[in-house]
Order: structure tokens, then sequence, then C-alpha cells
């Protein structure tokens, strides 16, 4: 099926984060043909939104709650898999002389504002008493998290996996990370909605190999790791201790997540925006949450 001719080249995109690394495995292990998929990975969240919102990107790995944003600015795309959900993978991240949250006060935090370091920020924020008037507030996409780091004028920075990693190896201090969320940071994989029927045999073969790429993995996890290192220029170790900090959701799984009346999905969708929107961190969203879940994309590559 993979080396089957289609219309035009499926575009997915990506930025870094463990468990979206398959993506690119995949290529490396010669799963995708690069006649029919091209591959982008992209510096930040920030990024991803944009070329998906313009039509560049067909499919994209992203955080609900950045599938709720673009939802909300009226989007249509379908959510067709769920990727797994973060756990301590993204945190707030500090100079080692900073000891609690409350030390923050009128120090300087950077963070990626639309993405899911927006509600690591908040629930800080709620922890320790701070707000917007007794820190300095700085926007750094997580291309930018270790070279600002490294420059020192920035005491605190919201990281992801594997930055995080990085930041621990320079002698960053850990404060807080996402397991002190009461919502879990999840991560899907979606579509845009006026192509997913029209490709959907494409874009479950991509799916197949995809969920391929994991199992690659989990048989042969030094090799995995060392190719997918060399692409990230890491250490090994390193992206070893980052997909420590993640829960990966096998194809059965996601599909079970994405069944029922409501789905898992669906309510989790619901409360976070919910809590975003009391946030005054998302728009209204005029579409129905259910019509925004598809499952027979997923039910083709596990089955098919």
């Amino acid at each position: 099926m993979s080396c089957a001719p289609y219309q035009k080249t499926l575009t997915i995109g990506a930025a870094p984060w463990p468990n979206f690394e398959f993506v690119f495995l995949a290529n490396e292990l010669g799963y995708l043909d690069e006649n029919n998929y091209s591959l982008f990975e992209l510096t930040s969240s920030t990024s991803v939104i944009q070329a998906f919102q313009s039509g560049k990107l067909d499919v994209a790995f992203l955080s609900l709650d950045e599938v709720l944003t673009l939802v909300a600015l009226g989007i249509d795309l379908k959510i067709i898999s769920v990727v797994d959900s973060s756990s301590g993978g993204d945190a707030l991240m500090v100079k080692p002389e900073l000891k609690m949250l409350e030390d923050l006060k009128w120090h300087s935090i950077g963070y990626e504002n639309k993405a899911a370091g927006a509600l690591l920020l908040d629930e800080v924020f709620t922890l320790s008493g701070l707000n917007n008037q007794t820190v300095q507030l700085y926007e750094v996409k997580q291309n930018e998290v270790k070279d600002a780091y490294l420059r020192g004028n920035i005491d605190a920075l919201i990281a992801r996996e594997p930055v995080k990693q990085e930041l621990l190896a320079l002698g960053a201090r850990e404060l807080i990370n996402s397991t002190s969320l009461n919502l879990p940071i999840t991560h899907l994989i979606v579509t845009r909605g006026d192509i997913y029927q029209e490709k959907e045999l494409q874009i479950a073969n991509f799916l197949r190999e995809y969920y391929n790429a994991y199992h690659f993995y989990e048989s042969n996890s030094a090799d995995a790791l060392a190719t997918m290192s060399v692409r990230l220029q890491l250490y090994p170790y390193l992206l070893k201790e980052a997909f420590l900090n993640t829960r990966f959701i096998s194809a059965k799984q996601a599909l079970m997540r994405l069944s029922g009346s409501p789905s898992n999905i669906e309510l989790q969708a619901k409360q976070l925006s919910k809590l975003m929107s009391e946030k005054h961190m998302l728009g209204q969203i005029q579409t129905n949450i259910s019509s925004l879940i598809s499952t027979r994309i997923l039910e083709r590559a596990i089955y098919e």
C-alpha cells in the first residue's frame, strides 16, 4: 500500500515532542514513500498551528488545547487519533538559585503562549498567588528555550520534552510539571476537514506506518533511540529520559478513546474548553465537539 500512487503527497507536520518522533522514524526506516508523504518538523507548536491554519499541512500533531484554539477560530478539522498524554513532559524550569514558586516574584518567565504552556503558567499563578503584575512574561517558543536559558536573561522557562532534559543537564531546577494539572495535556493527530474523506486511504496508511515505527521502537529501542537522537541532535540517554515523561496510547486504545457517545476525548475537550474559556484563553466554540471526531480512518489503519 505504501507504494500506491496518490494524486498528491500528504503533508504532515509536528514540532519536537518524544512521541511525535515516530513520524520521522517511520520515514528513516523507509516505511513512508517520499512520493506519497512530505514530512515537516516545525520549530514550535505555534509554527504547526500556523501551517495547519493556512492549509500548508494536511495532517498535524497538536495538543488538545491547540486543537480547541483552532476550532474556536473556525478551522475545519477532524481528530483522527490520540497520541499520548504528558506525564511530567511539560515543566517550569528555573535557575538553580530559585527554590520555590514564590521565589519567582519580580522575576521573569518565558513561555509559548499558544501552546499547553499557557495552562501550566496559569497553574503556576494559582499555586503561588503570583500574577502577570508580579512577574515579567515573555513569549519564548520551544526552539528558543535552550538559548534563552543559556543567555541567562530569563529566570524561568516553561519547557517541553526533549528540551526539558537538556535544561536539566545544564543545571536547571524543575519546580512544577504537567502532573500538577487537573486535566492532562493530551496530544492528538488531526487532519483538515476538507480532505480527510478524499485522502482517507492515504491517511490510514500513514497512521499504520506511524504505529509500526512505534512497534520498531518497542522491540529495537537502542537502534531507534540512536536514529532519532541523531536527527534531534540529542544524546540518546536524554531522549530515553524524555520518553519516561509521556504516556503513549496504542492505536486500539486511541480508538477506544475516540469511540462512544460521548467519547472520552469529547468529555475531556468539553472540560478543557470550559476551563480555558473561564481563564479567557479560548474564544467561543460554535461546533459540536462530537462532530470533530472521526474513527473511520483509525479503524482502517488497525483492521485493514
